[in-house]
């Protein structure tokens, strides 16, 4: 039996991913005549979509980076804010670039429900109030200029919550992507590998020096058994080739 396997690590973080796929070909098993419902591939996308991005998050930023949220003294059209936005992010980068700091970010717009505004997550360099002279469209209070913690959950919980306000714009067309990051972002360290394996484990051993934080075990889009597991670093402990263990 054979199946692929999707490592991500990121300090102090290792997830796996494992998964059955018909390309490998040999006995699997598979929900006969699968046929998932229209809700439940929008979950599965919404959750493949917050974990591409709190992975991205996690691998950009850190301590004390800055989130802040973008508001209008005048209400706009959701065009009108589009082309806001991304005005303000040239200029913020042109900034950043005069300070010899390096811009970093991701952004989303929020609109459904509410009076639009902006989420953005960027790199520590500038203060509020120089923030909010850049953007010119708005006070910043001090709610709305916030510190990112640096830890993987707060990672999890901005990265829900940017899905989450951008799914209507998407939904809608208003918008393509349910975020927009700089083209200088690193790419999360992913691996990928074939297994062969004579049974597939429920409960998958953590690396050395890990301990276990969650294991899920499901069924793909595809019907075939799907498994993620996530193990988080115990103290003073360097990743080794036990990654790799199975």
């Amino acid at each position: 039996m054979s199946y692929r396997e999707e490592i991500y690590i990121e300090k102090g973080i290792i997830e796996k991913t494992k998964y059955h796929t018909y390309r490998l070909g040999g006995k699997k098993t598979r929900i006969e005549n699968y046929q998932p419902s229209t809700k439940a591939l929008q979950e599965w996308n919404a959750r493949k979509a917050e974990k591409k991005l709190y992975r991205t998050i996690y691998s950009n930023f850190q301590r004390n980076d800055l989130y802040i949220t973008l508001t209008y003294r005048d209400e706009p059209t959701y065009e009108e804010a589009k082309k806001n936005i991304s005005n303000f992010m040239r200029r913020l980068k042109r900034r950043y670039a005069k300070e010899e700091k390096e811009l970093k970010y991701i952004y989303t717009t929020e609109y459904k429900g509410k009076r639009i505004h902006h989420h953005l997550l960027c790199s520590a360099g500038l203060t509020r109030k120089e923030v909010e002279v850049i953007w010119g469209k708005g006070m910043i209070s001090h709610y709305a200029f916030q510190y990112f913690d640096g830890g993987f959950e707060d990672a999890k919980r901005l990265a829900a919550y940017f899905v989450k306000e951008a799914l209507p714009a998407v939904r809608e067309g208003l918008q393509k992507f349910r975020w927009i990051g700089s083209k200088n972002l690193k790419k999360p360290r992913i691996l990928y590998r074939t297994i062969k394996s004579k049974r597939w484990k429920e409960e998958p051993l953590p690396p050395r020096g890990y301990i276990r934080a969650e294991v899920i075990n499901d069924y793909n889009m595809e019907g075939y058994h799907w498994q993620f597991a996530r193990f988080i670093k115990a103290d003073d402990f360097t990743i080794t080739e036990q990654v790799f263990e199975e």
